[in-house]
């Protein structure tokens, strides 16, 4: 994965035929309290620059939030807002410096200044794809060693259109059941031949290209929500009541929680045991 610096905030057009998907989710390598309000995720993505995201403290190595898009995007600037305290910016805890912006192929450094100020850096490349996660490394220091991490807006931009408006919003509308779905979810990490979104918005995709025969790719898309023990898919004018089971699976990285689909699905292969793509890029 090749390194590249940023550049100020400058003028870069794109074609007319580049996707402006919205995200599907936000996820988190960690947070203060577990997604309780004070200090969840959504709040680095909600356009209130009075509420923060704080990682949870002593945590060592890099934080990251990881934006997973349906559609390739490209991800030109990044927008950063640091949390403000009574004189300037709050320095109880760590605050974001260097930043590395990472799709499949590039980490993009942008450095920020410790300011309450909105700050926006031009990405040389930019982001494409769609995954896109913005890791937190050599933060400014906080009162303590092992104070939190807490960034206050995060916002990913194509030019000036905002990729990641609303996103908060949208998802303090989704019930807790709902968010344990909010994933990319895999057949197989290394080698995947079904991938399944579920996105804050209400919708799903689902993709599986055998990679044992020649069969037609299937690609499904529709509403979903879900219950304590279950999932409703809504697609094709038809409903389809899945039980979901969740089990924890030492992968020797470390566990993972693994989704398994039983009942009556939209295609057959969608029966299947499904991981979460890894939360960073390798």
């Amino acid at each position: 994965m090749h390194v590249r610096a940023v550049v100020l905030c400058g003028v870069s057009l794109l074609s007319a035929s580049t996707t402006l998907a919205g995200p599907a989710f936000i996820e988190a390598t960690s947070e203060r309290d577990d997604g309780k309000p004070q200090s969840s995720m959504w709040n680095a993505v909600d356009g209130n620059p009075g509420t923060v995201w704080c990682s949870k403290p002593m945590m060592s190595g890099k934080q990251a939030l990881n934006f997973t898009f349906e559609e390739p995007v490209v991800v030109t600037h990044l927008e950063i807002v640091q949390p403000a305290g009574k004189e300037g910016t709050e320095k109880a805890h760590k605050r974001a410096r260097i930043v590395f912006v990472a799709d499949v192929d590039h980490r993009v450094e942008a450095k920020f200044k410790d300011s309450t100020e909105t700050q926006l850096l031009e990405l040389t490349p930019p982001a494409k794809g769609t995954r896109v996660v913005v890791e937190f490394v050599e933060p400014y220091p906080g009162v303590v060693d092992d104070s939190p991490l807490c960034v206050a807006e995060v916002v990913l931009k194509n030019n000036k259109k905002d990729l990641t408006s609303d996103l908060g919003t949208k998802a303090r509308g989704v019930n807790t059941p709902s968010r344990k779905l909010l994933h990319q979810w895999h057949d197989d990490i290394s080698a995947p031949s079904r991938t399944l979104i579920f996105n804050v918005d209400g919708t799903f995709t689902y993709r599986f290209a055998s990679l044992l025969d020649d069969s037609k790719p299937v690609r499904l898309k529709g509403k979903w929500s879900a219950t304590a023990g279950g999932v409703t898919l809504d697609t094709g004018g038809k409903s389809y009541r899945l039980e979901t089971r969740f089990t924890r699976l030492d992968s020797g990285g470390g566990d993972v929680e693994v989704l398994s689909l039983s009942g009556t699905a939209p295609h057959e292969s969608m029966i299947e045991e499904f991981k979460p793509a890894p939360l960073l890029l390798p």
